[in-house]
């Protein structure tokens, strides 16, 4: 923004001593036709002319953004005249400090140290010899005889006149700042707006942590491990009744239920495990994983994810529980709709993945703020992925509205796949 304010500033000041330099040219040809007839005063208009040409090449190298080239090229043509007016009008030299000093100041903010100190030298190289010709020339050039007053009134205006460009520079990059200070509030109040929805997500994290390990233990406990416990009883049972070698009729039977329920509890354990982390996905990716669950599903889903590499394991982790979750909803909600997963991977985009219905949607504004919807956004955001969720309220199932989840994670593929 600041780089941005600097060259306006220049193009502004540009523009303002384009218009002087060339009415200043008018005026001194006018003056010299009309009154001083003076042949070598001719040199005063050429630098003027000079100094319009160099002022053009210097906004079309301030276009193309060669600032320093812009900048050098506005500091010499100004220069120029400032040297060459007070060798005919020594009177005037106050008035071309002045201008001489512009473009140094004016290239102060925005060129490198280097460039200031020469750009600061060689202004006050330029100053010194306007000073040198203005007080050994006092009394003479073209026009020996013009009054002190005169001269008083026509130095005080021209100061007076050179300051209303500078002005309007100034007031010009006044409202730059400004502009950039609002700009950087606005910024900082999106950074701080974001640290706060950063807090928010890590403690959706924390929460959602906390339920899936009270989750986890609550499954262990009414499922697997009381399914355990009462094996264990049965066993000690079986061992009782058969310690003195006898063997009851009932023996296969009761074995048959020790079977079946210690099958039970594995099918409860590799459950939960699921839960977890795949084991599918663990060791086939994200195609395989996601092509499972739609053999599980109860409704047709299409998979389609060709070509699709490894990726790291907490992002294939996010992008299948992601793709679960909203597999889950388009499967309670979407009814009998179609349902469509579609991963794609590309060196620039990364890895991206869209699940779609044409069930009869949802408005987006409410669904959004529930949980669910948090719990996706924060996974993706968490492996630097953005969420994205469209969807527009239909009559029923098949209306073609629908609803359309995509996850985009810049991720690379990993190493050896």
């Amino acid at each position: 923004m600041r780089k941005l304010a600097d060259r306006d500033v220049l193009g502004t000041f540009i523009r303002f001593d384009i218009v002087a330099a060339a009415i200043s040219c008018v005026l001194v040809i006018v003056v010299q036709l009309a009154a001083l007839d003076e042949p070598s005063f001719w040199v005063v208009p050429i630098a003027l002319a000079l100094l319009v040409g160099l002022l053009i090449v210097a906004r079309s190298k301030h276009r193309s953004e060669h600032t320093s080239a812009a900048f050098a090229l506005v500091a010499v043509g100004n220069w120029i005249v400032a040297i060459v007016v007070p060798l005919f009008l020594p009177f005037l030299w106050p008035v071309l400090v002045v201008a001489a000093l512009v473009p140094v100041v004016l290239a102060a903010p925005s060129v490198g140290r280097r460039a200031t100190a020469i750009a600061i030298g060689a202004g006050a190289a330029v100053v010194a010899t306007i000073a040198v010709i203005g007080l050994l020339g006092d009394d003479g050039g073209v026009l020996p005889d013009v009054d002190d007053g005169f001269e008083l009134v026509l130095v005080v205006s021209s100061l007076a006149a050179l300051s209303i460009p500078i002005g309007l520079v100034v007031s010009r990059a006044n409202t730059l700042q400004q502009r950039s200070l609002v700009h950087a509030d606005e910024l900082n109040a999106e950074l701080r707006q974001s640290e706060v929805d950063l807090a928010a997500s890590r403690r959706r994290v924390v929460d959602a942590s906390d339920a899936a390990r009270s989750r986890i233990e609550r499954n262990l406990h009414d499922g697997a491990q009381q399914r355990l416990v009462a094996l264990g009883v049965h066993l000690r049972l079986l061992e009782s009744v058969t310690a003195d070698g006898d063997h009851p009729d009932d023996l296969p039977d009761t074995i048959a239920v020790l079977v079946s329920e210690l099958d039970l509890a594995i099918d409860e354990l590799r459950e939960l495990a699921h839960g977890i982390y795949p084991p599918l996905l663990e060791a086939r990716g994200l195609a395989e994983a996601f092509g499972a669950v739609a053999r599980r599903s109860p409704i047709p889903i299409e998979i389609a994810a060709d070509g699709v590499g490894r990726f790291a394991p907490s992002v294939e982790a996010a992008l299948y529980f992601t793709g679960l979750e909203a597999l889950a909803n388009a499967t309670k909600h979407a009814g009998a709709a179609d349902v469509r997963l579609v991963l794609t991977s590309s060196p620039t985009h990364g890895l991206t993945m869209t699940v779609t219905d044409d069930g009869p949607g949802f408005d987006v504004d409410q669904t959004t703020n529930s949980g669910g919807m948090f719990n996706m956004a924060d996974r993706i955001a968490a492996v630097g992925g953005t969420f994205d969720v469209e969807s527009t309220v239909g009559t029923g199932t098949g209306t073609g509205t629908g609803t359309r989840l995509v996850a985009r994670v810049p991720a690379p593929v990993a190493p050896g796949c």
